[in-house]
């Protein structure tokens, strides 16, 4: 387990976050050396890139009262935010605030990527990473499914009154997504979508202002 504190927001990153970046980074596959430089660049990126989208929901949270700290794990990142009592457009701009800066980061590296187009090889596996991560991560993030940032989001806009139909919402998507990850052998993620599912079925939806997926 590493910890550390940036901005002085304390983080903490456990074993299994590096784990699955591994998993996600075609480390069952990898086999030379170059396989593994690959892994290696993919893992550190995907630790950047979350570390910032985290960072929007904490600077976010921080902004209307809330003591937050971060957490890495093997689905991605939780931000907490003890002390955060949000209205309901506040916790649209706290859920809203990672992947805003996870889109900022990926704008950033676009216009270093259109710069550096003669870079060396593992800067371009660097930046490549980057933009799938930054982007394509960040629009799955906001998919209305809880806890992911969308889910989130849908729950503040539909209101308290109707939390039955957000978490339904999100458990039919999570199960369809499921199927399509299946069905293409995406077997992690088809495992994570399946730990998604669940939480939609089973679980009453997380009061506003404590987490941030």
């Amino acid at each position: 387990m590493m910890r550390f504190s940036l901005f002085r927001i304390p983080i903490i990153v456990d074993w299994w976050f590096w784990l699955s970046c591994i998993l996600l980074g075609g480390g069952i596959t990898a086999q030379g050396k170059d396989d593994w430089i690959d892994v290696s660049i993919w893992s550190l990126v995907v630790f950047v890139s979350i570390i910032v989208h985290e960072l929007g929901h904490a600077f976010a949270g921080r902004r209307f009262g809330s003591d937050p700290a971060v957490r890495l794990h093997g689905f991605g990142g939780t931000t907490y935010l003890p002390g955060g009592h949000f209205s309901r457009s506040q916790s649209i701009i706290v859920s809203a605030a990672g992947p805003l800066a996870g889109l900022a980061l990926g704008v950033i590296v676009f216009g270093v990527s259109l710069v550096m187009r003669d870079g060396p090889w593992f800067l371009k596996v660097a930046l490549h990473s980057a933009l799938y991560i930054n982007f394509v991560w960040t629009f799955i993030n906001l998919v209305p499914i809880q806890p992911l940032d969308g889910g989130q989001i849908l729950r503040e806009v539909l209101g308290p009154r109707r939390l039955q139909i957000t978490r339904w919402i999100g458990f039919a998507l999570a199960v369809l997504l499921c199927i399509w990850a299946l069905s293409t052998k995406r077997i992690f993620s088809a495992f994570m979508l399946a730990m998604l599912a669940y939480h939609n079925f089973r679980q009453d939806p997380i009061e506003g202002g404590v987490v941030k997926e």
